[in-house]
């Protein structure tokens, strides 16, 4: 950004950077170096931006949410290990039958 930029140019410009990042496939760190931007002021957007999307999204129950595997069209079973990435930026990963009630006390721990 050249001059001295506006609180919505500012906005708008950190806004990009973070979409950019996100369609990356890149880790923060590593965006950063290659685009030559300041890690910290990019994670400090980033949680900006996170918590002005949490402010505007209706709450949400917590809990789990039921999920019908038979309008899948591969009939194959699902082995993959599932993820859960949460607004604030912390990812469960992992997830699987076998560990469902550990994954309850986890969600019960952070709400």
């Amino acid at each position: 950004m050249s001059g001295t930029p506006n609180s919505n140019e500012r906005t708008d410009y950190w806004q990009q950077q973070i979409s950019l990042w996100r369609s990356s496939g890149q880790s923060q760190k590593g965006f950063c170096t290659s685009n030559d931007l300041s890690y910290p002021r990019f994670v400090y957007w980033l949680r900006k931006s996170r918590r002005s999307a949490n402010k505007s999204k209706p709450k949400a129950s917590r809990g789990f949410v039921p999920v019908n595997l038979a309008s899948v069209m591969d009939p194959q079973p699902v082995t993959a290990p599932l993820s859960l990435m949460f607004p604030n930026g912390i990812e469960l990963r992992g997830i699987a039958a076998e560990n469902l009630s550990l994954v309850d006390q986890l969600l019960r721990q952070w709400s």
